[in-house]
């Protein structure tokens, strides 16, 4: 063996490495340790013989190399990897070529192809634009220097880290860096836009619109800037923004141009424009057949806004639109469709869509308003029979509706009238028992009145009313008053003034008539004023109470208040109320959404899946709110250690995904891929994260970890310690990334040493 080493290095010096390679590749070791100029001398016969499998065989034992040897044996380590396609790992090994200064002829060349590879394939550890300008800088008088800086102004945009080539930009506003800039502020966002920071995006927007540059991003700003305006409620300036967009050059080359006239029709339905609205939903739907959802959305809000402007026959037209695509909200469109025909006088057909109705969409959050609805026009017919069965039947079958006081009440109404006064008086009561202190329950009391005084029965009435809380006959004038001085401030936009009215009054009438309005206008004034712990006890007052008109956005703000001060405790049981009293299918949807995240944060990860399942099963909901609940179905199963129902679960994340949620679903593709011995398909998704998500530093530096996994259980120790040098370097903001590539690289290192005695550990 040692003879044959001799013999090996003797050809090798004499550069004849043909005759060198057998007596090499002979070499046993000593005591059966090679050191990395064994393995650098073996490498380069098999390079020079263009053996470039077997010499990467070599070259990637040599880790932790410090000397000339290891400079030169990384550098034809990457070149050998670029002569058999492997782009990434060559990458790699041109970066600890050129961050070694014993050869610098080698240092400079092994940069500039870091670099262009860096441009070609994107590099996880530092962004692109960054690399370019440190090589210009290193290298002022390089021959390369035009083709780098034409690849610098380029990589701002490929490179896809926006936000930190926005910081480079803005240190260097060169001219020739003027388009780059304007096209990175625009990405960037797009990136806050989709993360839901609206407020940087249209910051972001603006600024992309002042440059200028480029007439096609300057109008795609234009319209994102216009939804920025919309999601911040600003729908007067949106509308202007997307009148401007539709007059804007290059609009029409723009892939934001086929939903600019849906985007425009909604501010002008925000805006209860209702004739513009119709104009921009009608020449959406005559424009754009391919998005299906979309259209049937389009056609949804035609008939709306038909609807609202008396135009009858046009809106049952738009939602037969609807009905007929099989759309979501189809329920939604019957039931609209029926109550229009009462306004063309057709009481008949009114009825006959209403009874189908019922019958059809049995599960819709819309049946209580259909049955209520149906029960009225069944009472404007004389058909009183008829009504007070439709009523019986939300009463028993949809007993959280806030139409079932009003369905009682209407059924008293109905035996009043009929003279049946003993029925009418059970009713009456049944109201004022069940939902005492609501507007029905007070006319319910009045009528009442009328049948004891009709029957001479005054003191009878006397003594009910003296057990009902809410009603304080003898402080009623006063009570009224105090209550009307309060509210004409309210009505009149007058906050400080309607605040001071509204709490005098509850001081001084804790139960009086008008209790429930003013615990909630007063909640409200204080909400509007920031002042969320001031709102709690008012609204808790009026959730109290039976079920009235406020309940339900009571218990909405209610909600909204406890998430904010991230009081999960008190935000659980008011959310649960909220699902299953809801007669708004968003605050439904907000209800189990906001469920699933607050038992998440409280670690109660089965019911957190409980939650996310049922947002899950919502055919109505964005994408961005399956995402958060597939997140939350992926992450439970994570801490409970159930990896086959968390890898099902990132699988369906992946596809609906964007931002930091898809490279968090991209991670776990990739761990996944890696646990199943599928080495080279992991470190394809690996690549993926470095090239379209490098922005999201945590996950891409929590995949890398992956990938040297992945390379050192392919044989590759060079990639994987280097890989793992360069995350402990350069990810120092994440503790925890940092010390399990530690971990891993101290673990490997232990593992080398067995067979090669330059490495200490």
């Amino acid at each position: 063996s040692e003879l044959s080493k001799i013999i090996g290095e003797s050809y090798f010096n004499l550069k004849k490495y043909d005759l060198a390679l057998p007596f090499l590749a002979d070499y046993k070791g000593k005591n059966g340790k090679w050191n990395n100029t064994d393995l650098y001398q073996l490498g380069y016969v098999y390079y020079q013989q263009k053996d470039y499998e077997n010499a990467i065989t070599q070259f990637n034992k040599i880790i932790e190399g410090k000397d000339v040897v290891s400079q030169n044996a990384y550098y034809h380590l990457a070149e050998s990897y670029l002569k058999t396609d492997k782009k990434q790992q060559a990458l790699n090994a041109f970066k600890t070529a050129s961050e070694m200064t014993f050869d610098l002829k080698i240092q400079e060349d092994a940069y500039l192809n870091y670099a262009k590879l860096s441009y070609e394939i994107g590099n996880p550890y530092q962004s692109v634009p960054e690399i370019m300008n440190v090589y210009l800088s290193k290298y002022p008088n390089t021959s390369y220097k035009q083709e780098i800086n034409t690849l610098l102004i380029s990589s701002y945009i490929t490179s896809k880290n926006y936000k930190e080539a926005l910081v480079l930009l803005e240190k260097n506003k060169s001219p020739e860096n003027k388009l780059a800039y304007q096209k990175v502020m625009f990405f960037r966002g797009l990136e806050l836009y989709t993360d839901g920071d609206y407020k940087g995006a249209y910051s972001l927007f603006k600024k992309s619109m002042g440059e200028n540059k480029e007439a096609k991003i300057t109008a795609r700003a234009l319209f994102w800037k216009g939804e920025t305006e919309y999601n911040l409620d600003q729908f007067e300036e949106a509308k202007l923004t997307f009148l401007q967009f539709l007059s804007a050059s290059e609009a029409s080359t723009t892939p934001e141009f086929r939903n600019v006239n849906y985007n425009l029709a909604y501010a002008y339905f925000k805006l209860k424009d209702y004739a513009s609205a119709i104009k921009y939903f009608g020449d959406y739907t005559l424009s754009q057949k391919e998005d299906k959802i979309r259209l049937m959305d389009a056609y949804l809000r035609l008939g709306d806004c038909n609807f609202m402007a008396a135009k009858f026959w046009p809106a049952m037209d738009a939602y037969n639109k609807v009905i007929d695509m099989k759309s979501v909200d189809a329920d939604y469109a019957a039931f609209q469709k029926g109550i229009s025909y009462g306004f063309v006088n057709k009481p008949e057909r009114k009825m006959e869509e209403l009874e189908k109705f019922s019958r059809t969409y049995t599960k819709s959050q819309y049946i209580d308003d259909a049955l209520y609805e149906l029960g009225n026009t069944y009472v404007n017919q004389t058909l009183n029979e008829k009504a007070l069965l439709t009523y019986d039947d939300l009463i028993a079958k949809h007993t959280s509706s806030s139409y079932v006081a009003k369905a009682i009440l209407k059924q008293g109404l109905i035996h009043y009238n009929g003279n049946k006064e003993e029925q009418a008086l059970v009713k009456f009561k049944k109201v004022v028992a069940e939902f005492p202190n609501s507007p029905e329950s007070l006319e319910a009391v009045s009528t009442a009145r009328l049948i004891y005084v009709d029957n001479g029965k005054v003191d009878e009435y006397a003594d009910w009313v003296k057990t009902l809380s809410f009603i304080e006959v003898s402080n009623a004038d006063l009570d009224n008053d105090t209550y009307e001085s309060a509210e004409k401030q309210y009505l009149q936009n007058n906050a400080k003034q309607a605040i001071s009215g509204f709490t005098s009054y509850v001081s001084k009438f804790p139960n009086g008539l008008h209790a429930l309005k003013a615990n909630f206008y007063l909640a409200q004034l204080y909400f509007a004023d920031n002042l969320e712990n001031n709102t709690i006890k008012h609204y808790e007052f009026v959730v109290s109470k039976s079920r009235s008109e406020y309940t339900e956005q009571a218990l909405a703000r209610l909600c909204q208040v406890y998430l904010k001060a991230k009081d999960y405790n008190n935000a659980i049981p008011v959310l649960q109320r909220l699902e299953t009293e809801a007669e708004f299918p968003q605050n439904t949807t907000y209800a189990q959404s906001n469920l699933m995240k607050s038992f998440y944060e409280k670690e109660d990860y089965a019911n957190a899946v409980v939650y996310a399942d049922k947002v899950l099963k919502n055919d109505k909901i964005e994408d961005q709110i399956k995402s958060d609940a597939q997140i939350i179905v992926a992450r439970s199963a994570i801490k409970t250690n159930d990896e086959a129902k968390a890898k099902e679960a990132y699988e369906k994340l992946n596809k609906i995904a964007k931002g930091e949620l898809k490279a968090e679903a991209l991670y776990y593709d990739a761990y996944f891929k890696n646990k199943e011995g599928k080495f080279e398909a992991s470190n394809k998704v690996v690549e993926n994260i470095a090239v379209d998500y490098s922005g999201y530093k945590y996950f891409g530096s929590k995949a890398l970890i992956i990938m040297a996994k992945n390379y050192f259980s392919m044989n590759d120790s060079f990639q994987a310690t280097e890989i793992l040098q360069s995350v402990i370097e350069n990810f120092t903001d994440y503790a925890d990334v940092v010390a399990e590539a530690q971990k891993e690289l101290d673990y490997i290192k232990v593992e080398e040493a067995k067979r090669n005695s330059s490495i200490t550990n």
